[in-house]
């Protein structure tokens, strides 16, 4: 497996603007899914997110604290850092802006992994288990 801290580079796109030509509050949560995605399947991890697979991942928690607004094709760094509690797979993120020199939002989610066909919660496969909880992990985010 990868290590946690993961980061995607991400330009703003016209259609992620708002009337006022900046990312619109709801585009954030997509980028930061993108991050989270293209980050497990570089760990490895990508058969928990296949829609007709077995198991699927849920969120049950999601808070976006924006900072500063970015705008039309601002580029955008988007950290993410994880780790298993419990039975959550916690995910943070962080979003920084070369252009204002500062993080402009950060974000929080909860998933839990489900069997796909009941979409009822279920525990991680135990060798999976290990491996998320070992993931590094800041407790000082975002990373300066």
């Amino acid at each position: 497996m990868a290590t946690a801290f993961y980061e995607l580079r991400y330009r703003a796109q016209f259609f992620d603007t708002d009337a006022m030509g900046v990312v619109h509050h709801s585009n954030y949560v997509r980028i930061m899914e993108m991050a989270r995605v293209a980050w497990l399947r570089e760990m490895g991890v990508m058969q928990l997110h296949i829609p007709h697979g077995p198991m699927v991942l849920g969120v049950t928690n999601l808070r976006v604290e924006y900072r500063r607004p970015v705008r039309f094709d601002d580029e955008m760094h988007v950290r993410v850092q994880g780790r298993l509690e419990g039975t959550v797979f916690r995910t943070q993120y962080a979003i920084w802006s070369p252009r204002l020199s500062e993080y402009v939002a950060l974000g929080w989610v909860d998933l839990v992994l489900m069997k796909a066909d009941s979409l009822q919660p279920t525990r991680f496969p135990l060798e999976m288990r290990a491996e998320l909880r070992e993931l590094p992990w800041s407790d000082r985010w975002p990373e300066l």
